[in-house]
């Protein structure tokens, strides 16, 4: 009776055994001789079992988004925006102000006599200032970025940064990366782990290549008339007359 007890727990180690190399090889395809080798199950175990960057080995990098300075461009290109407006409806108007510093970023321009609201309407056609708090104090009119919008701002470019990280680090092909935000919400760090791969030096060439927007106006048909090209921004608005 003893013997038979230990035949059946043999018999049921062996099968949990078997039932569990099986699960690491497949069910991707059929067993063969192969499989069952030393050699065989040795390279199913390493496709299939992600080792960690404790294990493997790999690159680690902490990075962080410069999100004052996205604000800060913000602010400068639509304070330039809103003279450009200014000057295309053939409103005079005095001096300007960009503050863009220490958690404050506004802009103030000074209207003519008797047009300021001509100065806020000008803006608000060209110019995306939805967000932004505006007040008037005598001719001189301010669009400040609320703290809130700041934040929900600061939070959407650490989000985009990500998606861009992402798409290039799937481009190395790296299995079962690590990427995520890293420390408190407002620190705009990002953490990249990646087992397995050893040249952090190329991964933060390819993280921080820049990418290339060229503005194309269409004149006709590609063929025969060919797409003219424009080596900036305000070339291209420049050949639509300013819009």
């Amino acid at each position: 009776m003893k013997n038979n007890s230990l035949m059946i727990r043999a018999i049921i180690i062996l099968v949990v055994t078997l039932v569990g190399i099986y699960l690491c090889i497949g069910p991707r395809h059929s067993l063969t001789k192969q499989d069952v080798s030393w050699a065989g199950i040795k390279k199913n175990l390493s496709e299939n079992i992600s080792l960690g960057l404790d294990l493997k080995g790999g690159s680690h990098l902490v990075m962080r988004v410069k999100t004052d300075d996205y604000l800060k461009k913000l602010t400068d290109n639509n304070a330039q925006a809103a003279l450009t407006a200014l000057q295309a409806d053939n409103l005079q108007v005095g001096e300007n102000t960009v503050v863009a510093e220490n958690g404050t970023y506004s802009v103030s321009i000074a209207a003519g006599d008797g047009q300021t609201q001509a100065v806020i309407d000008s803006v608000k056609k060209k110019v995306d200032f939805a967000n932004w708090s505006e007040s008037v104090s005598g001719n001189t009119v301010t669009w400040s970025l609320p703290s809130n919008v700041q934040t929900v701002l600061k939070n959407q470019a650490v989000e985009q940064a990500l998606k861009i990280i992402e798409s290039r680090i799937n481009a190395l092909g790296v299995k079962e990366p690590t990427l995520q935000r890293h420390g408190a919400e407002s620190s705009g760090q990002i953490l990249l782990q990646m087992p397995g791969v050893d040249d952090p030096e190329r991964v933060k060439k390819l993280i921080g290549a820049e990418s290339k927007l060229e503005l194309v106006k269409v004149v006709g048909a590609p063929n025969p008339a060919p797409i003219q090209t424009y080596p900036s921004e305000e070339a291209a608005k420049q050949s639509l007359g300013g819009a």
